[in-house]
């Protein structure tokens, strides 16, 4: 070891007269110390050691030490007086004035330190231990022990390699089903089944159901091979597959219902009573990983072979474990009105796809083009020299040493200054380069992630955009979305615009946007039950303005757009848990002048304060917060040590119910408008769900009923304390809506 308080255990410490001779190894300096290396070290023999250590301190042990006495004059005093308490007793004698004074003054603090210095020899056991030295040796290890510590910790990649690869031990047989008579026999008496489809491709589109599998409680777990015999083993099994009142446990019900439609016969899924996927999501949704594979692993500490059959009945044994965890958490609701009707929408979403124009696309790709290069030398003019802009450490260098612009606070890779976004904005506010390097990135981003890729993801058979809605993707509840990722499109901003403007209807179609107006600020006055704020949303004022008046003191007709800005930010800041210095430098002020206002908000709003301080004292209660549908989210750093983390924690705690709320309405509201469209019989669809907008593909013919149906859907979903408020547009592209 490297620990120099390990030097009191050579031989000629009290541990030495027990065990024989005892030397230290030092790796870093490649050094065996036996008795004369370490006096020769530290000036003492081995037993001396602790008395310097003691009074030169350890800053890594928290050893404090006298204040005032280094190394070397520890040394001194030792090999002078012979121990600390003989130093302490003759301290009049020292010549040196700090020494003396330090040895007087810190006398219980110098013998603490020497306590804890101390390493205890006489540990009860350590004889007995000695004895049984084998029982340390390296052994083979106990899979069946890791297997069961790693589940408990969640280490699933190291679960994985413990556990063998072999089918389920189970009494249950797996059998093949060969013929379409089987397959029809096992399906009339068996009501109640799990459920597997074998698929191969990606989804939505290039799904290939290859195989169903089924399991059910008598024991029984079967499977049956498509093959040539596709149509007709689907066909057979349609019947059970649409019949609601045969409960099927499945595994992911979007996808299946996606699998289904892509093996050539229109099958809906019905009948869906547990699906495992959801249910894991729901029981841990700060875990990123939800396939079947992970959560066998993480729940039944297996690891499946891969057999069709077995994957049934694997969806058996997690819906038989994982419902009474999610009736114990109070969770049930949240999965039957919102999450497993949900699938289905999002399927058929899916499905459907969304217009867009390549030709828009390459336009505005040789536009973005252009406009980089110009970029890129007006940054060379103003650098005074020609770099690589991708090059985080020639910027680096470029900002803060050649402009001598002053040095961030953090740090990148290999000790450069950061040139992160954030880091850019600050230095914009003195500067022009910073801000003409953002503007380059996120030009550069949307060209490389966007406007270049999405004319690539056309599907050659529909001629439409088909991206994957992830259900079970975010802690808060939310909807992601992939392939392409359509939630990181800039929102207000003119770029942004551009590119949504490529997303177009069909012709003698129009898309039409349905947007909910302050969503989380309306949950917000009914969580909180602030008079003020619970007042503006019912009277229809506008809540930005209300705040400027309420806090920042400006009558509305006297209002600019720069009061508004400034309120907007305050109110979205206190929803997100936003500190002094967040909201300073947001606003591009003083912490301190920051924090005036927020002090001002909460004067105004105080429903809002307290709405706060209950939350964060019931999750630091509880370790956990709910939305108003019941959505649990774990929070356990909340009570951490670590002040970052604890902050993190509380900022999280105070925005997730209120987030996941708004996520939880989305839902709803996605739920509710697709049963009115079919109840209406109209042929308007549902494509995108981004942010707190709904984007739907409308014939010309029945935009008004669409629009009138789908408000009404959105701001009747629930009945909260104000009232929820929907912006109704339509155009031929998805850039005009506003």
């Amino acid at each position: 070891t490297s620990d120099k308080d390990m030097l009191q255990l050579v031989t000629g410490a009290t541990v030495a007269a027990e065990s024989g001779v005892v030397r230290v190894f030092s790796p870093t300096k490649e050094i065996f110390y036996d008795t004369a290396a370490v006096e020769k070290y530290f000036g003492v023999p081995p037993e001396k050691v602790v008395d310097v250590v003691a009074l030169m301190g350890d800053a890594i042990d928290n050893i404090p030490g006298a204040k005032g006495i280094g190394e070397k004059g520890a040394r001194e005093l030792i090999s002078k007086f012979g121990s600390v308490e003989a130093a302490l007793e003759h301290h009049a004698e020292v010549r040196k004035k700090n020494y003396r004074e330090a040895l007087r003054d810190q006398r219980e603090q110098i013998l603490l330190s020497k306590k804890l210095a101390t390493l205890h020899t006489d540990v009860p056991g350590l004889a007995q231990l000695r004895d049984e030295l084998a029982r340390l040796r390296r052994q083979e290890p106990d899979p069946e022990a890791l297997a069961q510590l790693f589940a408990e910790l969640g280490f699933t990649s190291l679960l994985k390699e413990v556990l063998p690869t072999t089918p389920i031990p189970t009494s249950v047989e797996y059998t093949e089903l060969r013929r379409v008579e089987e397959l029809q026999e096992f399906l009339a008496r068996q009501p109640q089944l799990a459920l597997w489809l074998e698929t191969e491709g990606t989804p939505p589109l290039d799904l290939k159901l290859t195989a169903l599998g089924f399991a059910s409680r008598a024991g029984e777990a079967r499977w049956i091979n498509l093959g040539p015999e596709r149509r007709a083993i689907l066909a057979a099994a349609q019947a059970y597959l649409e019949n609601e009142t045969a409960p099927k446990r499945v595994h992911d019900a979007k996808t299946a219902q996606l699998a289904l439609a892509a093996g050539g016969i229109d099958i809906e899924l019905r009948g869906v009573a547990h699906d495992t996927l959801l249910y894991s999501y729901l029981l841990q949704p700060t875990t990123a990983k939800h396939s079947l594979e992970d959560v066998a692993l993480r729940q039944l500490n297996l690891r499946l072979s891969g057999a069709v059959a077995e994957k049934a009945d694997c969806v058996a044994r997690l819906a038989a474990a994982l419902r009474p965890e999610l009736e114990a958490q109070q969770l049930v609701n949240v999965y039957e009105s919102i999450e497993q009707p949900l699938a289905a929408v999002l399927a058929a979403m899916e499905q459907v796809g969304i217009r867009i124009d390549p030709g828009a696309l390459e336009a505005m790709s040789a536009g973005f083009e252009t406009e980089l290069a110009k970029l890129t030398q007006r940054i060379y003019a103003l650098a005074g020299v020609e770099f690589n802009l991708n090059s985080p450490k020639q910027l680096s260098e470029i900002l803060f040493e050649k402009l001598m612009l002053p040095l961030p606070r953090k740090y990148g890779r290999g000790k450069v200054a950061s040139t992160a976004a954030d880091v850019l904005e600050e230095l914009a506010l003195l500067h022009e380069l910073p801000a003409r390097v953002l503007e380059y990135r996120e030009l550069a981003k949307l060209k490389s992630t966007y406007i270049d890729v999405l004319p690539g993801m056309i599907h050659p058979r529909t001629g439409r955009l088909h991206t994957s809605f992830n259900q079970a993707g975010t802690a808060t509840g939310r909807l992601s979305s992939a392939e392409p990722n359509l939630q990181n499109i800039p929102i207000r901003t003119e770029l942004g615009n551009r590119i949504r403007a490529a997303f177009v209807a069909e012709p003698g179609w129009l898309l039409l946007s349905a947007d909910y107006s302050q969503i989380e600020l309306r949950v917000l006055a009914h969580m909180s039950e602030d008079p003020v704020l619970v007042e503006a949303f019912q009277r229809g004022e506008d809540i930005h303005a209300r705040t400027a008046q309420e806090v920042l003191g400006v009558p509305p007709l006297m209002q600019t757009g720069e009061h508004r800005r400034i309120a907007k930010m305050i109110n979205f800041g206190i929803m997100y848990g936003l500190t002094a210095f967040g909201l300073g430098t947001r606003l591009g002020i003083e912490p301190e002048e920051a924090q005036k206002l927020i002090d001002a908000y909460f004067r105004r709003y105080a429903g809002v304060q307290a709405f706060r301080a209950r939350l964060l004292e019931e999750v630091r209660r509880s370790g956990l917060t709910r939305t108003l549908f019941g959505r649990l989210r774990p929070i356990p750093e909340i009570n951490s040590r670590q002040a970052n983390q604890r902050n993190y924690a509380e900022r999280t705690a105070l925005n997730s119910p209120l987030q996941g709320t708004a996520a939880d309405l989305m839902k709803l509201a996605m739920i509710e408008v697709q049963r009115r469209l079919r109840q209406a019989s109209l042929r308007t669809r549902m494509l995108l769900q981004v942010h707190d907008e709904l984007l739907f593909e409308v014939p010309e013919e029945e935009l008004a009923r669409a629009q009138e149906l789908i408000k009404a859907a959105m701001e009747q979903v629930w009945r909260l304390r104000v009232p929820l408020v929907v912006a109704i547009s339509a155009g031929r592209n998805w850039g005009e809506l506003k």
